[in-house]
């Protein structure tokens, strides 16, 4: 799956289909797990993020059914359960944010050695956006 988040929210199959995440709460919860690839995100932060700091009644379960309702939008999403949280399992490169971040690193690590080459990986970076960054 690639997940593009420099722009609007738009998921890829590997195939390269687009995958349709409908509803502001799914498009809310994939993009927060998608800033933390890899690593568990806590129910907490989950909740608050997806709830804008006012949780339901019954805060766990509401987010388990709304993974469940993210699996089903986005299948083969790879969407974890993890102890105090969820995880998603997708290297950072799967992720057009966490590219960007990489090639402005390199970008500027290059401008003082050669610039031409920094100039081009600050380009690459910012091919990444989709629309106005």
């Amino acid at each position: 799956m690639q997940i593009c988040l420099l722009g609007p929210l738009e998921v890829r199959a590997d195939s390269g289909t687009p995958v349709e995440v409908g509803g502001a709460r799914p498009r809310r919860l994939l993009i927060l797990l998608a800033l933390e690839p890899g690593r568990t995100v806590s129910v907490g932060r989950l909740v608050a993020g997806v709830w804008d700091g006012e949780p339901p009644t019954g805060e766990a379960n509401a987010l388990q059914a709304l993974v469940s309702r993210l699996r089903r939008a986005a299948p083969g999403l790879p969407v974890e359960a993890r102890p105090g949280g969820y995880r998603l399992d997708v290297r950072p490169d799967d992720i057009d944010l966490h590219r960007f971040e990489a090639e402005v690193t390199a970008g500027r690590a290059w401008l003082a050695e050669d610039p031409a080459v920094g100039c081009r990986r600050l380009a690459d970076a910012l091919a990444l956006w989709r629309g106005p960054a």
